[in-house]
């Protein structure tokens, strides 16, 4: 119990309290702010942006820029394979493009096709057999309500005729 109400001090509260409005202070102030990082500016005055300076910008040494031909060529060689396999693909059927595995997927369907079916007779098959139960149910069940209800009407009748025996005790059966 101490240890929640050191938790729950009012004075540990403020304190995080204060913490976490200076955190959300900082974070917006820094992701939602105007000012813009200071770029150096050229002599000539023409452009601001690095990017487009061709040996004036930012970062002018030339290690910066990276010879990407073997990149490319590579690229370029992936594109060409895989544009090959793809005619390659278009002109074969579809059982000599994937071999023995749209055999076995051939084959599995079927398999799956069977089972549903026999799955589907088999709950037809339960369906006709859980109608003709709650019809024999329902049957039963009238019958014992017919019953129920008749053995209620003698009890009334019997407890009427006890009630107007003990109303009129002298007065003769007629």
């Amino acid at each position: 119990m101490q240890t929640l109400k050191r938790i729950f001090n009012p004075n540990t509260l403020r304190q995080w309290i204060v913490v976490f409005l200076a955190g959300l202070v900082v974070l917006t102030t820094t992701a939602c702010g105007t000012t813009q990082a200071a770029v150096p500016g050229n002599s000539s005055g023409s452009t601001n942006n690095p990017a487009t300076a061709d040996s004036e910008g930012m970062y002018p040494h030339k290690d910066t820029d990276m010879d990407t031909s073997g990149a490319d060529a590579k690229a370029d060689r992936m594109i060409r394979q895989a544009e090959q396999r793809i005619q390659e693909n278009i002109d074969k059927p579809i059982p000599q493009r994937y071999g023995e595995t749209a055999k076995d997927l051939g084959q599995a369907a079927k398999e799956t096709a069977k089972d549903a079916g026999q799955t589907v007779k088999e709950a037809a098959k339960d369906v006709r057999q859980s109608a003709k139960e709650a019809a024999k149910n329902i049957g039963k069940s009238t019958q014992r309500a017919a019953d129920n209800a008749g053995e209620n009407a003698r009890g009334m009748v019997n407890g009427a005729a006890d009630t107007v025996d003990r109303l009129a005790p002298n007065q003769p059966n007629s």
